[in-house]
């Protein structure tokens, strides 16, 4: 089998071509009718390869450790995703072998292996092993050029069992830089990225999410924040593992923990947003959905805000005509419009909905009801002329015209927990469609609208892929300062956020731009400091007021000099802090620390 690469410009679209079906492609519409406010961004040239890390294979003897071998994925996609490369995670993974009809705890040889990632046209496979023996792990990974194919040297790391995580952050470094010999991110920014998490958080986390049954997933899980409170992974799957258990009201608190700033921010409000619904918050559901749509107007998301809009009282029928127009082969896409439209009398328009429903699911029984309701209504009879109207010949909603008559996936029904399911064939479901055309004849027949439950991470993922490229090209037409500029602020937004390795990117590429930016020198002392490189951070920070002085670069410098007990340099730094930004409130703490080691 010949695998031909893709130029350079496709690759960002590769991966949500197989995994996403086009909805890229109404994303790029929007983003570039000016909807999308996504933040600007720009990479290097390699931002969008698409990486596979395979879980580890267990070589050791020792029992217990053999949820290490899911670790490694995990962690390296996380370096990898920050150092700009586009990584397939677990749920990729059981939806490509989901669409390739393989059984999603498959467990694919090395050969088959290669198959898939072709088909997933990879441009790069990680696999490895580890071993665990007298208290010390040795691991070992390689990269496979997909495009090649190319095999690189093997790179190996080893430490005490409790470095785990070191272990990982190290191989994760040299598996980039052998992808990309040009990636300008230093390793100990990559071992610094997880100095706040805890190897029992970390072990607990994954632990959880391997676990089939929900009550050990949210134990484990509700340890694992509870070790490490920062630990944003953790949070976001303890939410999900309340919501998929139906503890609607439970999930909400762990899915606000995910902070906005974070890459998992989209997904954790759109099981915030789903929790609203099903708790009857309909206003903050509203609020969810929209901040998602700001970002990325995705046909689920445009779909559950109209719905809260509905159920609010007020007419959501603009975002359902606006979801049937992203993704028209959806069924319960139509049905809703069908819904919002009798909401508001316009029984004609409610009934051309309802037929492309039929058209795309004819055995749904609930848009069938639905439909005979739309004909009572529409011709003005009551309730005592329903059997007339049940007489109507199929062809009368008929759709007027029929592009794509393939049915579409469809999303779980917004039903009670326990509620019959309305594409259950037994005769119980005979009894629930009889009980569901007697309501329909009814004037208090009131059909729900159907809340799309499923986040599509890897639409969105790259969705906003494709959103943040476009914004990029945006800032190539900008003149390098000020191009420089927009970069350095949305990398001291990454520091405030504890992201390390995009802020660092977004400070180089900042400094390609313009390479006397103070901006971006003070923030690259920042992340140094972070990481605890001090030689490296001071001269940053030293470069930056040589180019202008600045308060940033200053505090710097003043913090460097406080742990090294330079009181009177620190003081200094802090001064000229202060009279440039006089009510900098890092400042005022800085000078604290002093006042304080100066007291002793």
């Amino acid at each position: 089998m010949t695998h031909t690469p893709l130029p350079e410009s496709a690759r960002g679209y590769r991966l949500c071509r197989f995994l996403s079906f086009g909805l890229l492609a109404c994303c790029l519409l929007v983003g570039a009718s000016g909807k999308a406010q996504a933040p600007p961004t720009a990479g290097p040239a390699w931002d969008g390869h698409v990486v596979w890390v395979l879980p580890f294979d267990n070589k050791s003897a020792q029992p217990g450790v053999e949820w290490i071998g899911a670790s490694f994925p995990d962690l390296i996609n996380q370096r990898l995703s920050s150092a700009g490369f586009l990584t397939i995670r677990r749920e990729d993974r059981r939806y490509a072998l989901k669409h390739l009809g393989l059984p999603v705890d498959f467990h694919p040889t090395r050969a088959t292996t290669y198959r898939i990632a072709q088909t997933l046209d990879v441009d790069y496979l990680v696999f490895g092993s580890y071993a665990v023996a007298n208290g010390r792990i040795t691991a070992t990974a390689q990269v496979l050029e997909m495009h090649g194919p190319r095999m690189d040297p093997a790179v190996r790391e080893a430490g005490d069992l409790g470095q785990l995580i070191h272990v990982e952050n190290a191989l994760a470094w040299k598996a980039a830089t052998q992808m990309q010999p040009a990636l300008k991110v230093e390793e100990q920014t990559f071992l610094a990225a997880s100095r706040d998490l805890r190897l029992d958080a970390f072990e607990n986390y994954i632990r959880g999410e391997l676990d089939s049954s929900s009550q050990d997933q949210i134990s484990h899980l509700s340890k694992a924040v509870q070790l490490s409170p920062n630990y944003t992974q953790a949070w976001l799957a303890l939410g999900k593992a309340y919501f998929a258990d139906q503890q609607y009201e439970q999930a909400i608190e762990p899915l606000s923990k995910v902070p906005k700033t974070s890459r998992y921010s989209l997904e954790a409000r759109f099981y915030a947003g789903l929790s609203d619904l099903y708790t009857g918050n309909y206003l903050q559901a509203q609020t969810e959905f929209s901040s998602i749509a700001s970002v990325l107007p995705m046909p689920a998301v445009l779909n559950n805000e109209g719905i809260a809009i509905n159920r609010r009282g007020q007419n959501g029928t603009a975002l359902f005509q606006r979801v049937v127009q992203l993704n028209p082969q959806n069924a319960d896409y139509w049905f809703n419009l069908a819904v919002s439209e009798r909401r508001v009398k316009n029984y004609p328009a409610a009934l051309q909905a309802v037929a492309h429903s039929i058209a795309l699911k004819p055995q749904d029984e609930e848009v069938q009801n639905l439909r005979r309701n739309l004909i009572m209504l529409r011709d003005g009879h009551g309730v005592r002329r329903v059997a007339a109207s049940a007489q109507v010949p199929e062809q009368a909603a008929s759709p007027e015209t029929s592009e794509n008559g393939a049915a579409a996936d469809r999303p779980e029904q917004d039903k009670p927990a326990g509620a019959q399911s309305s594409t259950t064939s037994s005769s119980s479901a005979t009894a629930a469609s009889n009980a569901a055309r007697a309501s329909a004849d009814s004037p208090d027949y009131e059909p729900l609208e159907r809340i799309a439950r499923s986040y599509d991470e890897s639409a969105f993922r790259q969705a906003a892929f494709a959103i943040e490229q476009m914004d990029a090209m945006k800032l190539q037409s900008m003149p390098g300062p000020q191009r420089a500029k927009v970069l350095a602020q949305q990398g001291e937004a990454y520091v405030s956020g504890g992201l390390l390795l995009e802020a660092q990117r977004q400070f180089r590429l900042a400094l390609a731009s313009d390479p006397k930016s103070a901006a971006a020198y003070a923030g690259l002392a920042q992340v140094h400091e972070y990481a605890g490189s001090a030689g490296v951070a001071q001269q940053e920070a030293e470069k930056s007021v040589q180019m202008q002085p600045n308060a940033g670069a200053y505090l710097v410098l003043a913090r460097l000099a406080l742990a090294k007990r330079s009181l009177q340099e620190a003081r200094q730094n802090v001064d000229r802090a202060l009279a440039l930004d006089p009510k900098n409130t890092a400042a005022q703490g800085v000078l604290q620390a002093i006042e304080s080691q100066q007291s002793r």
